[in-house]
């Protein structure tokens, strides 16, 4: 019994390891950027507090179908993930203009400068 359960952690490790790469590859996002599914609905909105408060203001400065096409667009490589930044300095006018932004590109360097 202990060398079949040895034997399962063993090859669960390997997996993890041999899958490690290429996740990380999927979603190789530069320093300070997370990595995220492109949303397809504006409840996938939700996750990012942000968006959700630039949805509530009055005027709101987009609109939920107008995140949907930017995300789309940014995903050049055409991998359902892109990356996102919370614009870190929110002080003064910049919690004004860019309380309800994110830095946003795609998770592929080369694909995200073209």
């Amino acid at each position: 019994m202990r060398h079949g359960l040895l034997s399962f952690v063993v090859v669960g490790a390997a997996l993890l390891v041999v899958s490690a790469p290429a996740a990380k590859e999927r979603t190789s996002c530069p320093n300070g950027y997370t990595a995220y599914a492109i949303p397809q609905t504006a409840a996938d909105l939700s996750q990012f507090p942000r968006i959700v408060a630039g949805l509530s203001a009055d005027p709101a400065p987009y609109t939920a179908s107008e995140l949907i096409t930017s995300a789309a667009e940014l995903d050049a490589n055409d991998d359902g993930v892109f990356c996102l930044k919370a614009v870190s300095n929110l002080r003064g006018a910049s919690a004004e203009q860019w309380g309800y932004f994110y830095l946003a590109r795609d998770n592929d360097t080369a694909a995200a400068s073209k």
